[in-house]
């Protein structure tokens, strides 16, 4: 008998979820989340050991020079574009249902 090719595609996409899935395993196993996580709050503690110390020499302190900004900014053009359509659209839409909802309640109410 004859393997079909949509068998082939259907084996072959689910070994490569298999493949993902033990990969995913295999990081959560070995503690990679959780010392990620870790690192972040002895960051953590030494900015606030470092806010401690320069409240208690009097100096001018500001919370943004103990914090760590780990965000990156992935936009692009395209994105921005798609961003400011869809606020555009969904700015409509609100505006558009409310006056329908405010005409039917005229109209019945």
């Amino acid at each position: 008998m004859k393997k079909n090719k949509k068998s082939k595609y259907f084996f072959r996409i689910l070994f490569c979820f298999f493949l993902v899935f033990v990969a995913l395993l295999i990081a959560y196993e070995s503690g990679y989340y959780e010392t990620r996580m870790g690192n972040k709050a002895v960051l953590t503690k030494e900015a606030m050991e470092k806010f401690e110390e320069d409240v208690a020499n009097g100096e001018v302190v500001d919370i943004k020079d103990y914090l760590e900004d780990d965000s990156v900014d992935y936009s692009t053009g395209v994105t921005k574009i798609g961003n400011k359509i869809t606020s555009g659209i969904s700015e409509v839409m609100t505006k558009g249902l409310t006056g329908l909802f405010d005409a039917l309640k005229g109209l019945f109410w």
